[in-house]
């Protein structure tokens, strides 16, 4: 005859749970690894900084007269030694008074190492004139972040 469990004591189910309290850190552990691993993968593909965004940045930078983005993304060298924010600013100002307006297409973009060479296509225009360039950005890296050195014109835009 089988003993009768006893009322007072409810039967041994953590071997029933077990499982599925394994089951259940099992799939937290990989839900989260996932999360991890997405949120890596949109910074490394989206979110990181290139030497082509970073010369999108600048064009943004001009149109807004920022001084203290431009300077962020600029080496001492591509600014030059006359360089003042309020110069610059006010250069901004008078291209924008006169009616200049510029548009610039990123072409491509070469990386080499430290260093990076944007390839720009830029069309002005003033009223119905409009004229056409094309120059390269060269950019290195400093301090991990990559910054606008010099620039090479490759065809030089007529004046407007």
């Amino acid at each position: 005859m089988a003993p009768h469990p006893d009322p007072a004591r409810p039967p041994n189910r953590s071997r029933r749970l077990l499982p599925w309290i394994l089951g259940g850190v099992c799939a937290l552990i990989t839900i989260v690894v996932v999360l991890v691993l997405a949120a890596g993968a949109v910074w490394y593909f989206a979110l990181r900084e290139t030497p082509q965004s970073v010369v999108e940045d600048y064009f943004a930078t001009w149109e807004a007269a920022d001084c203290e983005r431009y300077e962020e993304v600029s080496t001492e060298a591509y600014r030059g030694e006359e360089y003042t924010c309020e110069f610059w600013q006010e250069n901004i100002a008078q291209q924008k008074e006169e009616g200049i307006e510029y548009h610039d297409e990123v072409v491509s973009s070469e990386v080499d190492g430290d260093r990076a060479t944007v390839h720009v296509e830029e069309k002005t225009t003033k009223g119905s004139e409009s004229t056409e360039g094309i120059f390269d950005i060269h950019l290195v890296r400093e301090d991990g972040s990559w910054r606008l050195d010099s620039t090479t014109i490759i065809q030089e835009p007529e004046a407007l």
